[in-house]
């Protein structure tokens, strides 16, 4: 700005002078002429000349640098976003900023737009089970069993990935028991044991993905998942009412029923949803792809179609009436074909449950199982599952089986729930001189502190004939002579 001032006047300084000049060169004649003025006065004008261009290369080379300036600047600025949009997009994912808390009762981690969410979880149930069976041991006395065992702890993760319509859970349980792996020789002939220490290890459940499709009411899901089959095994054990869930469950529906697959599931958000897929069989957990007699089955169809008639559907994940907020009754019909070498394996279910705000709550089921050549039961125990060996009455027949669950329970003031479940089980495939037909008879009570999250439970199971097969998922044992057993369970859970 001074430059350009300083240059204004100069200017005008010499247009002064061109002017005097001007008007002395066309002034009166007679004015004698001075030769050396007109000298001075031209030597003068060409020094105001020489000074105006250095004034005019002066704001030249001042406007040059803050052109320059400028162009540094933004270069600078163009370095300073490409290095900020660098850190947004690592691994070629703009995750933006993240914040984290606890949200609907969950430790949640999340990204601000709500694409990305991951939200840790715990669940450990410290139980203490003593077992009494009448006349089990030699001279009719009886056996007694009594200690402690973590029955379960659980670490997993859920959220969802890029959007909120694609959604993960994977969670690992620790196992419980010891066991022996088979030592082979180069022909593969078993020469030996040796010991196997599992207690405590690391065991996949579940790990699936699932997307739902833009503006429609269709899910894939696919991974290990559970299968569709009973209300009873698809709720997760950390929503259980009693400490364990039903043996018709285990027996029937493989307790927690996990297998690798693929289901198409349909949920409108309204007062009915379905699923249906295919999978590894009814109990293919942790297997490769191979058959029989790899693994237990070849392969399986399942699906399951739940109604509701009122209520909401959040309320339905549980067995109970926990947190329930308005009067909830829902039926629920499924299937599951198994094919294991040349035999076929039916499981059908029904079931229904009832939960109101006031803390009543019922739940019952029919489940029916048809084998067109019966090749054992196979049960679910700490160590994995197994086979009885059936009598050679119905080995390789078609045999049909049968259980009938009924389930109440009342929860007063929130926090104290008597409750109680009748279960009758007619059995095909147990060993020879076994009882087929037998009760199992539950009764108990929950404390909860803060809901399901931490609870205490204690529960009484009595079989009047005993059970024909192991099913140490459920803490019961069999009882060949079919006297009566008696399992008292004491249970602490926690659930973050």
């Amino acid at each position: 700005m001074k430059h350009m001032t300083r240059l204004a006047r100069s200017a005008a300084a010499v247009l002064a002078l061109c002017g005097a000049a001007t008007a002395l060169a066309v002034g009166p004649t007679t004015a004698p002429s001075s030769a050396p003025a007109d000298k001075d006065l031209g030597a003068e004008i060409q020094a105001l000349r020489a000074r105006l261009d250095q004034l005019e290369a002066q704001q030249k080379d001042s406007q040059a640098r803050l052109d320059e300036a400028a162009r540094q600047k933004e270069q600078a600025d163009i370095k300073a976003q490409i290095k900020l949009d660098a850190a947004h997009h690592e691994n070629f994912l703009d995750l933006g900023s993240f914040s984290s808390g606890y949200t609907n009762d969950r430790f949640t981690i999340q990204s601000d737009d709500g694409r990305f969410v991951l939200r840790p979880w715990y669940h450990i149930q410290i139980r203490d089970v003593t077992l009494w069976r009448q006349d089990l041991k030699s001279g009719n006395r009886d056996d007694v069993e009594n200690g402690f065992e973590i029955r379960r702890m659980k670490i997993g993760l859920d959220g969802n990935m890029f959007s909120p319509d694609f959604t993960y859970f994977f969670n690992w349980a620790t196992a419980r028991a010891s066991g022996s792996a088979s030592v082979t020789n180069s022909a593969g002939q078993k020469i030996g044991t040796v010991s196997n220490s599992l207690g405590g290890v690391p065991i996949l459940e579940e790990a699936w993905v699932k997307y739902k499709f833009p503006d429609t009411s269709l899910y894939l899901k696919a991974g290990q998942i559970k299968d569709p089959l009973l209300h009873d095994q698809i709720v997760s054990s950390r929503y259980q009412q009693s400490a364990e869930r039903s043996l018709t469950a285990d027996v029937f529906a493989n307790g927690d029923a996990f297998t690798e697959g693929v289901t198409v599931i349909y949920d409108p958000k309204s007062f009915v949803r379905t699923e249906v897929g295919v999978n590894h069989g009814l109990r293919s957990a942790n297997t490769n792809f191979l058959d029989v007699p790899t693994n237990f089955f070849d392969y399986g169809v399942a699906g399951r179609a739940e109604f509701k008639l009122f209520g909401r559907w959040q309320d339905y994940g549980q067995v109970g009436a926990v947190g329930v907020k308005d009067p909830l009754l829902v039926f629920g019909v499924g299937t599951d074909y198994s094919e294991h070498g040349h035999s076929g394996q039916t499981v059908a279910v029904a079931d229904g449950q009832y939960a109101d705000p006031m803390g009543l709550n019922f739940y019952g089921a029919l489940v029916d199982r048809y084998t067109n050549h019966n090749f054992g039961i196979a049960t679910q125990s700490a160590t994995g599952a197994s086979i009885s060996a059936p009598s050679a009455a119905v080995l390789n027949h078609a045999t049909n089986e049968y259980s009938l669950l009924g389930q109440a329970g009342y929860l007063i003031q929130g926090h104290l729930e008597p409750f109680g479940r009748y279960e009758y089980m007619h059995l095909a495939g147990t060993a020879a001189g076994s009882h087929n037909y037998f009760s199992v008879i539950t009764g108990g009570v929950n404390y909860y502190f803060v809901g399901h999250r931490a609870k205490l439970t204690g529960e009484v199971i009595y079989l009047p004939n005993g059970i024909p097969i192991d099913d140490g998922a459920s803490d019961t044992l069999t009882s060949p002579n079919g006297r009566s057993e008696v399992s008292v369970v004491v249970q602490f859970q926690l659930l973050l």
